[in-house]
């Protein structure tokens, strides 16, 4: 998340699709694996909880793959006050580096609609994180890694034009219904359009949940931006709001199901004054 909100302001023409043959290969990659985890998923079965399927939702360290796709509609964007749609599909992929290690792998892609003036409909940059994670942790768990962002966007109102990469890492408690964590990234530009400005962006995403036997949890996650290149008063992305979740099986899938509400206390001009968001996540549980 983060993208969406600076591309609803909008601030530039359309350009061809750049990357395209990156971002299709990474999501091919994925539905590979995700359909190679839930055939072991289905062979093996899972132990988990309906409660700990819900802490699973919030986890970034899970280890096995989850498949989140959020919807997002911002209110009051732009100077027409319209609304703006962005899909996110922000896929975990775990893997076992060693009997003391997990790799985790993130990457995420937004598609967002702008209004007008000048609508459009297109892709944001991918981002891809990673994160090194102890395998052994339960109740205190962290993970550090870098984050890469490509300039795949599909016109310049939609993405940076630039390369950036980052630190990127997240710690977390857990134990019992609580599930209380931080993660956080900084990205910088290094290479792209000498015509676009600079990326130095600073992202964090509190997220503290409370999550019943039953699957039914909710959650205070806002994700906030601040931008170091922006002036001031719009530097801040800040939403203030909360979800509510819970976590099923629609056959043999197991998945969960949050919707939630976030105003915007501060953001830059054009940004959106609140928002409505709902989630999907496609769950494939395994036993180690």
């Amino acid at each position: 998340m983060g993208n969406e909100f600076e591309a609803w302001r909008g601030r530039g023409g359309i350009r061809p699709l750049r990357g395209a043959a990156l971002v299709l290969s990474w999501f091919m990659l994925a539905g590979a694996f995700a359909s190679a985890q839930a055939q072991q998923a289905r062979s093996t079965g899972s132990t988990l909880s309906e409660r700990d399927l819900a802490k699973s939702i919030h986890n970034p360290f899970e280890d096995f793959v989850k498949v989140p796709i959020q919807a997002v509609t911002g209110f009051n964007v732009r100077t027409n006050h319209s609304a703006g749609e962005a899909v996110n599909i922000q896929p975990l992929f775990p893997f076992a580096l060693t009997r003391q290690w997990d790799l985790i792998a993130r990457p995420s892609l937004t598609m967002t609609y702008l209004p007008a003036p000048n609508s459009q409909v297109g892709l944001n940059d991918l981002q891809t994180a990673f994160y090194l994670t102890p395998q052994s942790a339960a109740k205190w768990i962290w993970g550090v890694g870098p984050i890469f962002q490509f300039p795949t966007a599909s016109s310049t109102d939609l993405g940076t034009g630039k390369w950036s990469a980052g630190p990127n890492g997240a710690f977390i408690y857990s134990d019992g219904p609580w599930f209380i964590g931080i993660l956080a990234y900084h990205l910088m530009s290094f290479a792209g359009e000498q015509k676009r400005g600079s990326v130095n962006q600073t992202y964090i995403e509190p997220d503290i949940s409370y999550n019943l036997d039953s699957g039914w949890y909710g959650q205070f996650d806002p994700p906030i931006t601040y931008d170091w290149t922006a002036e001031k008063r719009d530097a801040w992305v800040l939403p203030v709001g909360a979800d509510i979740g819970d976590v099923f099986n629609l056959g043999q899938q197991p998945m969960g199901f949050q919707i939630g509400a976030y105003d915007f206390v501060k953001h830059p001009e054009g940004g959106p004054g609140w928002m409505i968001r709902a989630q999907v996540t496609l769950l494939f549980p395994t036993r180690r």
